[in-house]
């Protein structure tokens, strides 16, 4: 069986106050890869009628949906060749799983 691309590592999520979402890393046999997924795309994630959620709960709707963010940022990765770190996963790609 074929090694994914990129491997992520559950756990590793923290909040980018800058960016208004939550990082973490990928890994691929050249070394590391930031990745962000916005506070609108884990809103949709966890309940699209909503209109905003906070730093706090932004951190464990990643934790409660992050083997599903993985594979969604996993598909964007090979989707965008890599692409220019970081790659930035918003609400477009989760509506799009």
């Amino acid at each position: 069986m074929a090694r994914p691309s990129i491997t992520f590592e559950l756990g590793g999520g923290e909040w980018v106050p800058e960016r208004g979402s939550v990082g973490y890393m990928g890994m691929t046999k050249f070394g590391p890869v930031d990745f962000l997924i916005t506070a609108d795309a884990l809103t949709e994630l966890l309940n699209p009628g909503l209109d905003a959620i906070d730093p706090e709960l932004a951190l464990e709707t990643f934790t409660e949906f992050e083997a599903d963010i993985h594979r969604i940022a996993r598909l964007e990765f090979v989707k965008r060749l890599g692409g220019e770190p970081p790659i930035l996963i918003t609400a477009a790609d989760v509506d799009a799983r």
